[in-house]
Formats: C-alpha cells, sequence, structure tokens
C-alpha cells in the first residue's frame, strides 16, 4: 500500500503501513464547487486530521464540505476578515471507515476570482477487527 507521491488524488501509505497522507497542491477556488481532494480508502480506519488552508488575502467566505461515499459529514463556511490571520488553516478529526470515498470541496461565495486552497490530510491506520477467532 506504501506510495511516494507528493501531492494529488490519492491517498498515500508508509512503507510500513501506519500512516497514510494526501496533500492537494495548490488549487484555485472561484465562485463554482471545486474539488480540492478525493481519496479511497480500502480495508483499514483511518483516524485522520485534515486541514484546508487558504492562503488569500482578501475578505471572502468560503464554503467546504467533506463528503463521505457522497453523504455530507462536514460543512462549514470560513470569513476571512481583514482582522484574523489569513492563513489560519480549518482543522478537522475525522474516524474514516473502510471503503469510503472522501471528496473535500470548495466554493467562493463572493467572488469569481480564483484563490488558492491547499488540502493535507494524515492518518493513522488501523486495521478492521477480527470476527471470531
Amino acid at each position: 500500500m506504501s506510495g511516494q507521491t507528493v501531492t494529488g488524488n490519492g491517498l498515500q501509505f508508509t512503507d510500513d503501513n501506519k500512516h497514510a497522507y494526501a496533500y492537494s497542491g495548490e488549487i484555485g477556488v472561484g465562485s463554482s464547487t471545486i474539488t480540492l481532494s478525493l481519496l479511497q480508502t480500502n480495508s483499514e480506519y483511518l483516524n485522520a486530521t485534515l486541514q484546508i488552508m487558504n492562503g488569500t488575502t482578501s475578505n471572502e467566505d468560503f464554503k467546504y464540505v467533506v463528503y463521505f461515499n457522497d453523504v455530507v459529514v462536514a460543512q462549514w463556511h470560513f470569513l476571512y476578515a481583514a482582522t484574523i490571520n489569513q492563513s489560519m488553516p480549518n482543522v478537522l478529526n475525522l474516524i474514516v471507515p473502510p471503503f469510503t470515498t472522501i471528496k473535500i470541496t470548495a466554493n467562493n461565495l463572493d467572488s469569481a476570482t480564483l484563490r488558492n486552497h491547499t488540502v493535507v490530510f494524515n492518518a493513522k491506520v488501523g486495521m478492521a477487527p477480527r470476527v471470531g477467532n
């Protein structure tokens, strides 16, 4: 299950299969909903931390949505007001079940101007419990 990819839409595993990670790279988001990351788990559980960061310095409202198998499990609006740190990350802790497609989307609710967003996904890998002997 291990991989060496740094950015992209694939979930990567360390050589010992104890950790998983994915980094989207910078993706421009305007007024249309854009998929920032699309990940697929296998037979493992993931105890994950998801961070979405925005490098913009504008006062714009962004909407982020996290889906598990096309079901919304989290969504939030984040207003980047002039008085706060513009690069403040949004952090979400997740338990991801086996055989789950994780989709993370973003939308700029105020402008069609493209603003760069980055997704950082890190997880500890746990195997499904044994049943029976």
